[in-house]
C-alpha cells in the first residue's frame, strides 16, 4: 500500500517536474522572440522630401535705346517714252537741269542709249543706269523698237557701187510694195516703216525701188544722152552721168534693197527733199528700220555719187545704227575704200 501511495505521489512529482518544464521553455522562447523582435533593425521607410520653393528673382530688363531712323525719299517712279543714243564721238554730259550752266551729274558714252522721259526744246530728260538728267539733243539719235522683227544677214551687207558690181547671175526674190518691188525679205519692216510714219503724221510715197538689169540700163543711157545733148563727150557724159544714174550692175537698185522715197506734196528728187518733214522723220527714225542714208552730203568722194536725200538703203539695224552714230556712209563701214 505503501509502495502504491509512493508510485502515485511519483508519478504527480514526474508530471509536475514535466509541467514546470514546459512553462519554463515556452517562457524562454518568448523572450527570445521578443529580444529578436527588438533587436531586429527597424525597416527604412523611404519619405518623399519637399522640393524647395524657388523664388523668382527679378531680372532687371535692358530697355533697348531707340535711334530715330531717317526715312529714305521715294523713288521717283517715271515713265519712258522711248530711248535715246549717244552719237557723240566720245560721250556727251548729263547735266541736273536743262541748262549748259547746269551741273554735271554723269556722262552717257558714244553707242549707249538711255530711256526718255521726256523731250524736249533741245535737250533730252533721260535715265541712264542710277543717274537721270538732261542730254543735249544734238548729240543723240532716237531709237523706237518696230512692232515687226527686222531682218539681218551677209545678204543685207552687200556692197555694189562702180568698183564693186553684182556677182554675175545675181538674182532676188521680189515682193511687191507701195506700187514697186523690193527683196522680199524687207517687205514687212519697209511696210511697218511706212505705217510708222503715217502715225508720226509723215506721209512717204515710194517713187522707186528694184529695177532690173535692162530698166538699169535704159537709165542710164537716157542719163548719159541727156549730158552728150548738153555738149559733152560720150566719155565725158557717161562720167558725168555715172554720178546721178549708175551703170548697170553697179547699182544698188538691181539688189532690192533700196527705196526712193518722196512724199504726196514734194515729188522730185533734188535736195530740197531734205528741207522736208519727210526727212527729218526718215532722218531720225530708219535707222530703226534697218535703214541707212546712202549717198551722204560729204561722202561723195568716197560713194563718187551726188547727195541723194532720197536714196534709203536696208542694210540691218545693227550697221545702220552705227552708221548712225559715227556719220560713215557704208564702204567705211565695211572698210572697204578704193
Amino acid at each position: 500500500m505503501y509502495n502504491t501511495a509512493m508510485k502515485k505521489i511519483l508519478m504527480i512529482l514526474i508530471v509536475m517536474a514535466l509541467a514546470l518544464t514546459a512553462s519554463a521553455c515556452n517562457d524562454a522562447s518568448m523572450e527570445q522572440v521578443q529580444q529578436t523582435a527588438v533587436a531586429a533593425p527597424s525597416p527604412t521607410i523611404a519619405v518623399a522630401t519637399q522640393a524647395p520653393t524657388i523664388v523668382p528673382t527679378s531680372v532687371p530688363t535692358t530697355v533697348p535705346t531707340l535711334i530715330p531712323t531717317t526715312t529714305p525719299a521715294p523713288t521717283p517712279t517715271y515713265i519712258f517714252v522711248g530711248q535715246v543714243m549717244c552719237s557723240a564721238n566720245e560721250y556727251v554730259n548729263i547735266r541736273e537741269h536743262a541748262s549748259t550752266d547746269s551741273e554735271i551729274v554723269g556722262a552717257l558714252p558714244s553707242g549707249e542709249s538711255a530711256d526718255v522721259i521726256e523731250f524736249l526744246d533741245g535737250w533730252v530728260h533721260i535715265s541712264y543706269g542710277r543717274t537721270v538728267g538732261y542730254v543735249s539733243s544734238d548729240y543723240t539719235i532716237r531709237l523706237c523698237i518696230p512692232d515687226v522683227p527686222v531682218p539681218m544677214g551677209e545678204w543685207a551687207m552687200i556692197l555694189v557701187n562702180p568698183t564693186n558690181l553684182l556677182p554675175e547671175g545675181f538674182v532676188v526674190e521680189l515682193a511687191d510694195f507701195e506700187g514697186g518691188q523690193v527683196d522680199s525679205r524687207i517687205l514687212e519692216v519697209a511696210t511697218a516703216m511706212f505705217a510708222d510714219a503715217k502715225k508720226a503724221g509723215v506721209d512717204l510715197m515710194l517713187v522707186d525701188a528694184f529695177r532690173s538689169e535692162a530698166t538699169q540700163s535704159a537709165q542710164f543711157e537716157a542719163k548719159v544722152q541727156q549730158y552728150i545733148d548738153k555738149g559733152y563727150s560720150r566719155a565725158d557724159a557717161q562720167i558725168k552721168a555715172a554720178t546721178i544714174t549708175a551703170r548697170p550692175n553697179t547699182s544698188e537698185h538691181q539688189t532690192g534693197l533700196v527705196l526712193d522715197i518722196v512724199t504726196p506734196t514734194y515729188t522730185k528728187r533734188n535736195s530740197g527733199f531734205a528741207d522736208t518733214e519727210a526727212f527729218k522723220w526718215l532722218d531720225e527714225n530708219a535707222h530703226n528700220y534697218g535703214f541707212t542714208l546712202r549717198y551722204k552730203e560729204d561722202k561723195q568722194d568716197i560713194t563718187k555719187v551726188i547727195f541723194e536725200s532720197w536714196h534709203w538703203r536696208f542694210v540691218g539695224v545693227e550697221a545702220a545704227d552705227a552708221m548712225k552714230v559715227s556719220g560713215e556712209c557704208l564702204e567705211e563701214y565695211l572698210g572697204i575704200l578704193d
